[in-house]
């Protein structure tokens, strides 16, 4: 019988990667980190533009939406969230401005924050291609905000799948070569017996279980591959560990909320 306590294998991790092995809990719990991961951690974006001079191909609108959608590096202790569209002076915004003269195509490199820790996670993405003597002067406003209302403030994206499991229910004639043809090298041979070497690899292709009658493919409804990946506002642990606490918070808030109703347990 398996364990219900919680236990985690890092399978992958780079700095805006992360690939987890989750054992012993449920659909419910690693959906609502999925979902917080998406809608709930807060980045910064671009959020205002005021545009002094255009002469650019591009209409202001279209520009404000480009600029919008640059990945900006957050610094979550620094700024907070506006309250009620009112800002906190400079714990809410960080301004950031472009002055180009073509011909040049600009860059997101182009942009001048006055807050080094917010700025454009690459210097390579093309803003607009500015031809002889036309220019792009702006100024832009980057706050903090959250996947849930618009997607330029999403931290990352996330999924999960149950981890498959593999049904021997007679003797395998030609495990050797079910191991080569597995797309993604998760068989393996234990003292001569097919076994799913790397379970967190399948993919339930489902090409063994067609070359053999006596394989059958299943899922463990308490053991899940959990991947993250930022666009690099924040790190991938960055983001798994806001999460975890916006999770945390949630559920202290109900608690308190419990308490104050008066509800007891009958």
């Amino acid at each position: 019988m398996k364990s219900n306590k919680l236990k985690i294998k890092l399978l992958k991790q780079e700095k805006n990667y992360l690939e987890l092995l989750l054992t012993g809990t449920e659909p419910a719990f690693v959906n609502a980190l999925r979902r917080t991961v998406l809608a709930e951690v807060p980045v910064m974006a671009i959020d205002e533009v005021i545009f002094y001079e255009n002469t650019s191909p591009l209409f202001d609108e279209y520009l404000a939406h480009r600029l919008a959608l640059i990945p900006l590096t957050t610094d979550l202790k620094m700024y907070r969230i506006p309250k009620d569209g009112k800002e906190e002076s400079h714990t809410s915004s960080v301004t950031l401005t472009i002055d180009e003269i073509g011909p040049k195509m600009v860059y997101s490199s182009a942009l001048h924050t006055n807050d080094p820790k917010v700025k454009p996670v690459s210097g390579k993405i093309p803003i607009v291609e500015l031809l002889d003597g036309q220019r792009l002067r702006l100024e832009a406003k980057a706050i903090l905000g959250k996947g849930e209302n618009h997607v330029k403030w999403q931290a990352g994206n996330a999924s999960y799948k149950m981890l498959p499991v593999l049904e021997v229910d007679g003797k395998i004639e030609n495990a050797k070569e079910l191991v080569k043809i597995c797309p993604k090298k998760a068989l393996g041979l234990k003292k001569g017996t097919l076994v799913l070497e790397k379970p967190w690899e399948c993919t339930m292709c489902m090409h063994c279980v067609d070359e053999s009658k006596h394989l059958k493919i299943s899922q463990d409804r308490t053991s899940f591959v959990f991947k993250l990946e930022t666009n690099g506002s924040l790190s991938a642990m960055e983001t798994l560990e806001k999460a975890l606490e916006i999770i945390r918070n949630r559920n202290k808030i109900m608690k308190e909320e419990l308490g104050a109703a008066k509800i007891k347990n009958k």
